[in-house]
């Protein structure tokens, strides 16, 4: 059973450093600045690979340490997997007043990543079969060197594509996704909408998206757009990250305990 935990441990790693050079590559590809968490990613999928090694070919108290702290990991990575399939099911369809689109970050200030067409695309599809047209909120700032908001690049290529200018409300004053429901939220007060609300985001994306709308009292569905295959590791891996973070307390204890755990067994 403790080689099954290192194994996972060890994919977790692999699916780090692959984050982190596919990211670095991708914006020296895109001629941006590379972000220095990228780099940090990179270095902490080489440390997690060597000290899911190292247990098999030393047995200390260091060793003993690493295979307790695997059984969090791997666990919290399954339980990652399982909840991320069951928020991207597709349900029945319904019909909604309000739609949010989540933003990403823009291409030379200006132009949308292919990740970020695929979300509107989707919204188009949705809004298309709603027999009531619902508003969409559109949310996202300024985020590098971007020259326009998100919201203003998305709103642009959703009237390109036959969507009235009426049913489109930007919000782009948020820079990260809790502060897309933060302000999204205002919007949907003044629009006096509290239910039969969907946010719409990638399928990668979803579960974290889906505990900030929470997080905000927002009781709304997700809707997942499709993620090319070369960047789903990327941003899978990542989102485990954050959402780790995001209850990094739950961590420190595991911690502490596992620490607890490994002086004991020396007494």
């Amino acid at each position: 059973m403790e080689n099954l935990f290192l194994n996972i441990f060890f994919i977790i790693g692999i699916l780090l450093i692959y984050s982190g050079i596919s990211g670095i590559f991708t914006d020296i590809n895109k001629k941006r600045s590379i972000f220095k968490r990228k780099y940090l990613i990179l270095v902490l999928g080489v440390i997690v690979i060597l000290l899911s090694v190292m247990p098999r070919y030393f047995e200390n108290v260091l060793t003993r340490f690493i295979q307790i702290m695997s059984v969090y990991f791997s666990i919290t990575f399954i339980i990652f997997c399982i909840a991320s399939i069951f928020v991207n099911i597709r349900l029945r369809k319904k019909e909604y007043e309000a739609l949010i689109v989540l933003g990403g970050y823009l291409l030379n200030g200006t132009e949308l990543t292919r990740a970020l067409r695929k979300r509107l695309n989707l919204t188009i599809k949705i809004y298309n079969e709603q027999k009531r047209k619902p508003k969409i909120i559109l949310s996202g700032g300024r985020i590098r060197e971007e020259k326009i908001s998100e919201a203003e690049a998305m709103c642009k290529y959703l009237v390109e594509n036959n969507i009235p200018e009426e049913s489109l409300i930007k919000e782009d004053k948020s820079k990260n996704t809790l502060e897309n429901f933060k302000f999204a939220k205002k919007k949907l007060e003044e629009l006096n909408i509290y239910k039969n609300i969907a946010f719409v985001s990638n399928n990668f994306h979803i579960l974290r998206a889906k505990i900030y709308a929470s997080k905000n009292n927002i009781k709304a569905d997700g809707k997942g757009s499709s993620t090319l295959w070369y960047y789903f590791p990327e941003a899978f891996i990542n989102e485990y990250l954050a959402i780790n973070v995001m209850y990094k307390w739950i961590l420190v204890i595991y911690t502490i305990l596992a620490f607890v755990l490994t002086v004991v067994n020396l007494i």
